[in-house]
């Protein structure tokens, strides 16, 4: 018998922790819920479409930077790049794949950029703060298609970066 209260008394104890971080953990309840990568309209794009414009090196980060032909012809000729333009940044570690970090232009204006992280199997990641994509390009490189790596594709010749 005292094994049964035993149990019951395990299972009530789990049944309210279930139902009290359920409540916090819902969407529509008042606590606090866990943050998660907007579901938004960028889409992984076909790489092997893309241009290897430059790479970016930083200790043992490498970073391939790769947008479209189009896109590297509008920004020579001083042109917004056209909707649907994805910039990817792959970005390896010690010679590791470590992640996919594409910005895609889904409206006519200048700023109509999107953001998402991908991880080597394509896949979004889902807890990402992609909010702070926005922070760093939106606040400081609007007058360079809103890319840190825009005079790279400037002066790209067409030749394969390093």
């Amino acid at each position: 018998m005292a094994k049964v209260l035993a149990r019951s008394g395990l299972a009530a104890i789990a049944g309210s922790i279930v139902l009290v971080g359920g409540y916090f953990l819902s969407p529509g309840a008042d606590g606090p819920t866990p943050a998660y990568a907007e579901t938004n309209q960028v889409t992984f794009p076909p790489l092997d479409q893309l241009t290897h414009y430059t790479t970016v090196r930083r200790g043992i980060t490498r970073e391939h930077m790769l947008t479209s032909q189009a896109a590297l012809a509008a920004i020579k000729s001083g042109q917004n790049v056209p909707t649907g333009t994805h910039v990817v940044l792959v970005d390896y570690q010690s010679d590791v794949l470590t992640r996919y970090l594409v910005a895609q232009k889904l409206g006519e204006g200048a700023d109509d950029w999107q953001y998402q992280w991908f991880w080597p199997d394509r896949s979004v990641k889902a807890d990402e703060n992609i909010g702070q994509c926005y922070s760093c390009h939106q606040r400081s490189r609007g007058d360079r298609q809103f890319m840190f790596t825009f005079s790279d594709a400037l002066a790209f010749d067409g030749s394969q970066p390093n």
